[in-house]
């Protein structure tokens, strides 16, 4: 019995596969999880280092080029025509100066802003600072270049000096030069998309980087981690990412910087988590064994569970059969199955039974309060016939209110069931019974305006009879007045509505009845319609406002009147 369950089947079999393929899988990852590392680290510092040797290459070639133009300057060639063939014509290249010894300085400045003046207070800044003599240079020269902030943008320089001989006279030269001009030397093809290179200055400010922006550090670790000798560290960017940092010595002042985000490694990892856990032999031998485990006691039995659901889905019926082979859990979850298919068929059934009755003593319910709120009406219109004066328009009030319960039923119950109450039909029905019942012989009551709102009937209910109790407090002045009520759908699934007339008429008080109406209505005064001087107010309609999608013709601004 220890064996009858598909867990203790599947395990047994997966130990004796996995103990041995996993000691062979421990050795080899762990090997070649040593050698990737190795190789990731050795390609990143080699990289780096192709970018010194890079800037070397260019300093020496630039700082050749300087000296060439220096010795035909002091040689008394023309300093336009040296300029021009060595800045002038060459990208990036924007200013060159040469002093010679007693003789007059050689400009060209390519750029404005780039002076003699600004230029010589370069040259001996330039010269107070540490030289060096390249290895690469033959002649005694000594040199140096710096990145320093000229006519307000950031630039190379390079400074160059010979002291002067007997035979040889001296000079002193200073070349401008762009920072895109090391696009150039920075270019060793497509590399990796997060690789960052950059010639960085002893204060840490970016000179010309390759892969993002110069004006972009968020990929630089804090200010004052960045060693000034050649090491590798790992430390978090300014923007929060692990990034891998190479720094190499470039000059004097000047360094490049690299930075590889660790997905290499990452990768590394993954490569060592995978050759330890999941070998390809391992993976088919086990793939072997699971799919003939998992056919012979899970698949055949969970296939029958999967039959029965969809048969039931669409018959409405599904049991699964028991069999004797079957393990002792996949028969539990069986058993378990077809008890709760059982139960929940008969729990459905009930809740059907209850809700249809439910529906149909709902609906009979609206239907009589419908009927019931006409006869009433009805009733009241005939009892008025037998009044006058201020007995009769009390009756004819009353009508009307029980109208207002009696439309919106109506429009509750147009289709059956019960929805939503259309504003605008609703209000237009109450609007021509506020005119045939409460106007007075040269009176009239208009509605203006077009919505699409919807109001439940609990809501629709309160709004007709505010719309009936306030009209009927501007018609009792007496005037012969025309009374319109406007409404419109306003920003934020408000709706409002609000009263006016063709004369000056006083606004009248409101009453408790009125003030309860707003209360009940969840309704606000509101300034946005601005026909509403003698009251307006705004609802806001649940969810944003539920519309009813009509197709409606006509002029929106076309009203419909009523009058006695």
């Amino acid at each position: 019995m220890a064996f009858d369950t598909v867990q203790a089947k599947l395990l047994t079999f997966f130990l004796m596969v996995a103990i041995p393929v996993g000691a062979i899988t421990s050795i080899i990852a762990v090997v070649t999880y040593r050698d990737d590392v190795k190789t990731i680290e050795t390609s990143q510092a080699q990289t780096v280092g192709n970018f010194v040797v890079r800037m070397n290459i260019w300093y020496v070639g630039v700082l050749r080029g300087l000296m060439i133009s220096a010795a035909e300057v002091t040689a008394g060639a023309s300093c336009d025509a040296v300029g021009k063939a060595n800045v002038g014509q060459l990208d990036g290249y924007q200013a060159l100066l040469i002093q010679g010894d007693g003789g007059p300085a050689c400009l060209f400045s390519g750029v404005s802003g780039l002076d003699q003046a600004a230029l010589a207070a370069e040259l001996e800044a330039q010269a107070g600072k540490p030289v060096i003599q390249p290895r690469a240079v033959l002649s005694p020269v000594t040199s140096r270049y710096d990145s320093v902030v000229l006519a307000g943008e950031r630039r190379l320089v390079v400074y160059a000096r010979r002291e002067g001989k007997p035979d040889a006279p001296g000079w002193r030269a200073l070349l401008v030069v762009a920072p895109q001009a090391l696009d150039r030397v920075f270019n060793l093809g497509e590399g990796d998309r997060d690789f960052v290179a950059a010639l960085i200055t002893l204060h840490e400010d970016i000179v010309f980087a390759r892969g993002r922006p110069a004006v972009d550090n968020s990929w630089l670790p804090g200010k004052g981690t960045i060693p000034g000798t050649r090491q590798r560290w790992v430390a978090v960017s300014d923007a929060g990412q692990t990034r891998i940092y190479y720094a190499m010595p470039a000059a004097p002042d000047l360094y490049i910087i690299a930075s590889f985000r660790d997905i290499h490694l990452r990768a590394a990892r993954s490569q060592f988590l995978f050759l330890l856990l999941a070998p390809l032999a391992a993976l088919l031998l086990l793939l072997v064994v699971f799919a003939r485990v998992m056919k012979r006691h899970l698949v055949q039995w969970l296939k029958g569970i999967e039959a029965a659901s969809r048969a039931r889905r669409h018959s409405g019926w599904g049991r699964v059969p028991l069999s004797a082979q079957m393990p002792s859990d996949i028969r539990n979850v069986v058993v378990a199955f077809n008890d709760m298919v059982e139960e929940q068929e008969a729990r459905e059934h009930r809740l059907q039974t209850a809700l249809a009755a439910n529906h149909a003593l709902t609906r009979e319910l609206h239907h009589r309060v419908k009927n019931n709120l006409q006869v009433v009406q009805s009733y009241i219109g005939l009892s008025k016939n037998a009044y006058a004066g201020d007995a009769r328009m009390a009756l004819s009030e009353a009508e009307c209110r029980v109208h207002v319960l009696s439309a919106a039923y109506r429009g509750a119950l147009s289709e059956g069931e019960m929805h939503p109450v259309a504003v605008e039909p609703f209000l237009r029905d109450v609007t021509l019974v506020i005119g045939r019942l409460l106007c007075r012989p040269g009176q009239a009551m208009i509605l203006r305006g077009r919505t699409d709102m919807a109001l439940p009937v609990d809501r629709a209910i309160p709004l007709g009879l505010l719309v009936v109790d306030h009209a009927s407090a501007i018609l009792h002045a007496g005037l012969a007045l025309a009374l319109t009520l406007e409404i419109a759908d306003l920003d934020g699934g408000r709706f409002g509505f609000g009263f006016s007339a063709d004369r000056p008429v006083e606004a009248p008080r409101p009453s408790r009845i009125l003030l309860g109406l707003v209360q009940q209505l969840d309704a606000a005064e509101t300034k946005d319609l601005a026909a509403g001087n003698l009251g307006a107010w705004e609802l806001v309609v649940a969810g944003g406002g539920e519309k009813q999608v009509q197709d409606r013709g006509g002029d929106p601004n076309v009203g419909v009147s009523a009058g006695g």
